[in-house]
């Protein structure tokens, strides 16, 4: 039994390519030449071939390549083929058993092909990256990537790919001592490569299969398996590993005496065997021959070739002795260093030792000086206290008469600024009851019409109209009452901004969504040309009021039948959001005015008072915004508010803001 796992470790070393179905050399020339003869796409697409072509010949090679290729990908902004470059490194690192750089790149690869959905090339990473993890041993990771990979060779229809994803799964299930579950999925693994008619693919999956049945003791399945792989082996070259493939394939013919069959794969082994003049290759021959001419009986020369196979172990020990010896030699050489080292920190310890004698004289010289300038500093000090005292006291007076002046100072800013605010209060609540009252009366009259004046006749078009006049009547008292509620808050500072990352689409689809119907009615045509999605740093609620006031005036100032659009423009720090309407427009001097209360009436008599933009300015200062406003009589206005795309500080912010072009003074 423990022969029988030695032949399976030993077959597991045998790579994958010892069963390439073509001469790589002839394609690597043809690719060279091509490479020097195209430009552009082309030629990049032929430097990832010719990369990949030296995996197996020369790893170093295939990642200078691929860094060539990533280089050119890059500099050409060929974002697919630099997500396939980037995954041509983790493949040749993969192979030249860098195993930290190979993960490094595959996942870039990974992160990069998955954000711009790249599917076939992130499916090919993730079954790398499962192939990878396996060989690590991290088998759960190894089976995520692989089920990933999985579903999206199933979503795409890749045969091949489905068939690696089937054997890796069952050498996954395998580690896991779920026999049946791992034959089973490397079964489909072998099935569907035949499906296809892809040698390569076959010989990996038989090779697989056959470690499988090797590993679980079925060693008749197993060379059943490995001569099926022999019919699709078509590379001539020769190597250690198929040699080592031939030797074990002898031994288990060996083990079923069919010698005569284990005595030709192992002559295969010794042609190997000789060619690389490799001394392993040599042992396992002679003792595996010895084991062939024991089996027939012929005990001189299975003790002859014995003996062959113990001088080679003894060859492969003595070269091991060898290398013991040397390190016995650097560590006697590091232990001489040890000892000088050692002698060297007594000589340093007793040269401290000295320094510090004369460190803790001449801080005791110090120290004496120290205390009689500290005796002389006291006798000062007093002498200066009761001088000092007066000082303070005179000081002091002088200081609380400053400090009752600003006081006083302070105390008429304070009514001035009182003063002000009432009669800012006066004129608001004077605009809100003229407002509230004009638009709820409106309602109330029009209610009342209908409910008293039996006789009352209308058309189903008057109806319609009179019952629009009503809803933005109605409309218009609501928007009044939410942005007054709003503005209450923030005058009295319950109101802080919960600042977080948020998608700016999701805020521009639900006041598209809550404004709809009021432009429907007036038939404007209300729609966003945004297509990028982007992230903001900002309270959602406060700039979902800001955008929602913004359009709420463009409806009422756009006739019917006009467009509202809008728009945004992602920066590096900031995200700017614009409402562009065809409406009315402005003069400047209502531009102007907009912030001081004055407001007029829509297109279709909607009332405001103003409190809306203001309300506006107080919420885009508390998000570190601002907004701007151009207008043209006849033609439109637009209505830009900035916030920024990330977290800034406060100087940070001060820096920007003062190389954007579009900051508005209005809101200083």
């Amino acid at each position: 039994m423990k022969r029988i796992i030695y032949i399976f470790i030993t077959l597991c070393l045998i790579t994958k390519t010892s069963f390439a179905v073509s001469s790589p050399q002839s394609k690597i020339d043809s690719l060279n030449k091509l490479c020097t003869q195209t430009a552009g796409r082309e030629r990049l697409e032929n430097f990832l071939e010719l990369s990949r072509g030296y995996w197996e010949i020369d790893p170093p090679r295939a990642i200078q390549l691929s860094n060539e290729a990533l280089a050119l990908a890059k500099n050409l902004d060929y974002n697919e083929e630099a997500a396939k470059a980037m995954y041509y490194l983790g493949c040749a690192y993969h192979i030249n058993n860098q195993y930290d750089l190979s993960l490094t790149f595959l996942l870039d690869a990974y992160r990069f092909s998955n954000q711009n959905k790249f599917l076939d090339t992130n499916a090919k990473v993730a079954l790398q990256l499962g192939i990878v993890y396996y060989q690590l041993g991290k088998y759960k990771k190894s089976f995520t990537f692989s089920q990933e990979a999985y579903d999206t060779f199933n979503h795409l229809n890749d045969k091949r790919g489905l068939a690696r994803c089937w054997s890796l799964m069952g050498l996954y299930y395998k580690s896991q001592n779920l026999d049946d579950f791992a034959l089973d999925y490397l079964d489909r693994g072998l099935k569907s490569a035949k499906e296809i008619n892809d040698d390569e693919l076959i010989c990996n999956a038989l090779n697989d299969l056959g470690t499988f049945y090797t590993e679980t003791g079925n060693i008749l399945e197993a060379i059943k398996v490995y001569k099926e792989a022999v019919s699709y082996h078509r590379d001539n070259s020769l190597n250690y590993n198929v040699g080592l493939f031939e030797l074990n394939l002898g031994v288990l013919y060996l083990r079923h005496n069919e010698n005569e069959k284990a005595l030709s794969h192992l002559n295969k082994g010794y042609i190997i065997a000789n060619k690389l003049k490799s001394h392993r290759l040599f042992s396992s021959y002679y003792d595996f021959l010895s084991q062939y001419y024991t089996n027939k009986k012929l005990y001189s020369e299975a003790l002859s070739t014995y003996q062959k196979a113990q001088a080679y172990k003894d060859t492969i020990i003595a070269d091991q002795q060898s290398n013991k010896i040397t390190d016995l030699e650097v560590r006697q050489a590091t232990r001489n260093k040890e000892i000088e080292n050692q002698k060297l920190r007594e000589d340093n310890q007793k040269q401290e030792v000295e320094i510090f004698r004369q460190y803790v004289l001449s801080l005791s010289i110090v120290l004496a000086l120290i205390t009689g300038i500290f005796i002389l500093f006291i006798r000062y000090r007093n002498n200066r206290r009761q001088s000092d005292i007066l000082e303070l006291e005179k000081s002091m007076a002088d200081q609380h008469a400053k400090e009752m002046f600003a006081k006083k100072e302070a105390l008429q800013r304070s009514e001035e600024a009182l003063k002000a605010a009432n009669e800012t209060k006066d004129k608001m609540f004077s605009l809100i009851a003229h407002d509230l009252r004009g638009s709820v009366g409106n309602i109330s009259n029009g209610l009342r019409m209908l409910l008293t004046e039996e006789d009352l006749v209308i058309s189903e078009q008057e109806s319609k109209e009179f019952l629009g006049s009503l809803f933005h009547s109605a409309d218009n008292s609501y928007e009044l009452l939410e942005n007054l509620l709003a503005w209450a808050r923030n005058q009295s500072h319950s109101i802080t901004p919960n600042l977080e990352m948020v998608d700016l689409d999701s805020i521009i689809l639900s006041n598209l969504e809550l404004l709809s119907e009021l432009s429907r009615i007036k038939a404007i045509r209300l729609y966003t040309s945004t297509e990028n999605k982007v992230d903001i740093f900002c309270d959602r609620n406060m700039v979902h009021t800001v955008l929602r006031n913004f359009i709420s005036n463009a409806i009422k100032f756009t006739n019917k039948g006009g467009t509202i659009e809008i728009r945004t423009e992602v920066k590096e720090h900031f995200v700017s959001i614009s409402v562009i309407d065809d409406g009315v427009g402005m003069r400047k001097d209502q531009i102007q005015n907009i912030h001081k209360g004055f407001t007029t009436d829509g297109t279709a008599n909607e009332k405001g008072t103003g409190i809306g933009l203001a309300l506006c300015r107080d919420f885009l200062s508390k998000n570190n915004g601002w907004f701007n406003v151009s207008s043209e009589v006849d033609k439109g206005s637009t209505f830009t508010f900035t916030v920024p795309r990330r977290p800034l500080t406060k100087r940070k912010f001060s820096e920007l803001v003062k190389e954007e072009d579009s900051y508005s003074l209005l809101n200083i």
